[in-house]
């Protein structure tokens, strides 16, 4: 059976005309579909097809240090969590990826109470299904202080998981990929009424529509961020107009609307919009922008425009 994350990328890419979402739009991470370990910089750095859950167990207990682990859509369950939790030789891993492996919340809840993974800067759990129970471990590990990038997509998080993550233990955390989960608005709001400051916020498919926006456009807690990617949420020409007005937003550098009904009343709106001074580029595939609205667009953000 095809994990959730990949089946949620893939519903969204239809939205967003695959093709063009895939080469250009800057919202989610895909995770790749092969696995491979990486050693640390003094060793030379090795690939691992591990086919089974125990032949990883063998190769962690071989007791290489790793830098870099990816063992990305290998269906291992939530047992993984627990071999990776109980590994020393994950004392120096930066980045972990464990996308699409059923891990389930009892899985999210093992790798949280790891003692080895202190280095950690890095974590991919999309595509999981880790739900809210799942999120709120994630959301107080007690051994991740330097974590600052962290993919939750295609998870089931409801508000519950995250009003766990916007009041956690994540102090570090800068790039947040929310993307395929049933927020709305109301998780939103919930997010950034917390206490993480992020740069990056990534909300692809998370049904925020238009109140989404205007939240975004006015939250204090937006005026951090530099990449900000909202595609498939049904914006529309008022969600547009909203950001495009946004004081909040003085930051943003990168924005990413692909699919959300705009047309050219949105599209002129962010072609006039005079508080994004440092939004450098913008991705609108999959809209319903006119003529009028393209020229405008392509007068202000000229190369960094992606349409």
């Amino acid at each position: 059976m095809t994990p959730f994350g990949l089946r949620a990328r893939q519903r969204l890419g239809g939205l967003l005309l695959a093709g063009s979402f895939a080469c250009a739009c800057g919202g989610a991470q895909p995770s790749p579909n092969t696995a491979e370990v990486k050693n640390s910089p003094t060793a030379p750095a090795k690939s691992a097809e591990d086919s089974s859950l125990s032949g990883l167990r063998e190769r962690l207990a071989a007791g290489e240090k790793l830098s870099e682990l990816n063992v990305a859509a290998k269906a291992f369950g939530p047992k993984l969590g627990a071999v990776l939790a109980e590994s020393s030789a994950l004392a120096s891993l930066v980045s972990l990826n464990v996308s699409d492996n059923e891990l389930g919340a009892e899985g999210a809840r093992a790798l949280s109470q790891s003692p080895h993974l202190k280095a950690l800067r890095e974590l991919d759990l999309g595509g999981n299904d880790i739900g809210d129970e799942g999120a709120q471990a994630i959301a107080q590990a007690p051994s991740w202080p330097l974590l600052e990038t962290l993919n939750l997509s295609g998870n089931s998080i409801g508000n519950g998981g995250v009003g766990a993550l916007a009041h956690g233990a994540l102090a570090r955390l800068s790039s947040l990929d929310l993307s395929m989960n049933g927020i709305g608005d109301q998780g939103l709001a919930t997010l950034l009424n917390g206490e993480v400051t992020l740069q990056s916020l990534y909300l692809l498919g998370c049904e925020i529509g238009p109140a989404g926006a205007k939240t975004l456009a006015q939250a204090k807690r937006s005026s951090k961020l530099e990449v900000l990617a909202l595609s498939g949420n049904n914006l529309g020409d008022e969600g547009a107009q909203a950001l495009a007005k946004s004081t909040a937003l003085q930051n943003l550098q990168t924005l990413d609307l692909c699919a959300n009904g705009i047309g050219d009343q949105g599209a002129l709106a962010l072609a006039q919009a005079s508080q994004l001074k440092k939004l450098k580029v913008l991705e609108l595939f999959g809209n319903e922008i006119g003529s009028r609205g393209t020229a405008a667009l392509r007068k202000r953000f000229g190369a960094g425009l992606h349409l």
